[in-house]
């Protein structure tokens, strides 16, 4: 009885061979594409930094503060103010503001934006003065400046005037205090040694005080004297209707 024949036909090896070879290209190949794909995809990130930890006014941006998070680039304009890094990876916008002091409280997980380096007061001046008022500044002696002045704080001012050592007068009675020399957040942050700086206040008064005032100023005899009162305090004692001192104006004539 004749046998099976179990040979491989001749050729059918290399076939074997050559559909391996090409399956395993494919493999490759496929896996090169995605490779390629998200690098692509990772070009078009972008990184936001996200704060690991509280900060308050006056603290330094330091590293260990941060940590960067990847964002699709599909998401780019919703993190508009937002320190951001273009791709993903570089580091030279926060590199650029280690150092550098926030100027507002943020608080832990919040994206790193350019706003906390920004003092709301930076607005321009002439922009937060009311309109019709007039802003005026007044010479004050830093020395007896009532303790951790601030503007809206209310006071009472006096000054010495010519006619004797104890001629001193008030002036003003609940003048709201508009600015406080040259504010800085190193001042907020010590009160105490900025405050040593603070040589001049600013109120906002009508356009006659405006003038009255200069005109006070070159009468006065050194600088003026502020009283802190209680903002709910409404009473006027001195100057019962109110707005610059009757008595003052007449030195004027």
């Amino acid at each position: 009885m004749a046998q099976p024949n179990t040979q491989t036909p001749p050729g059918s090896n290399r076939l074997i061979i050559i559909a391996a070879v090409v399956g395993l290209l494919a493999v490759v190949l496929v896996n090169i594409y995605v490779a390629m794909v998200k690098r692509q995809a990772q070009a078009g990130d972008f990184g936001v930094y996200r704060l690991t930890t509280s900060l308050k006014p006056g603290d330094k941006l330091a590293e260990k503060h941060v940590k960067a998070t990847r964002m699709p680039k599909q998401y780019r304009e919703s993190f508009e103010g937002m320190v951001i890094e273009e791709p993903f990876g570089n580091d030279s916008q926060l590199t650029a503001m280690l150092g550098e002091r926030v100027k507002a409280t943020a608080r832990r997980n919040q994206f790193l934006s350019h706003d906390l380096f920004t003092d709301a007061n930076d607005t321009e001046l002439d922009t937060r003065i009311n309109p019709n008022l007039r802003l005026v500044a007044l010479p004050v002696n830093p020395k007896t400046l009532p303790g951790n002045l601030q503007p809206g704080m209310v006071v009472d001012i006096e000054a010495l005037f010519p006619g004797g050592n104890l001629n001193v007068l008030p002036v003003l009675e609940r003048a709201t205090v508009f600015s406080v020399g040259t504010r800085s957040i190193a001042d907020d942050a010590q009160p105490d040694r900025g405050q040593q700086r603070f040589t001049t206040i600013s109120l906002q008064v009508t356009p006659a005080e405006a003038t009255a005032l200069e005109k006070i100023k070159k009468l006065v005899i050194g600088d003026f004297e502020l009283h802190l009162r209680n903002p709910n305090d409404n009473s006027t004692p001195k100057i019962p209707d109110g707005g610059i001192n009757p008595q003052v104006l007449r030195l004027l004539d």
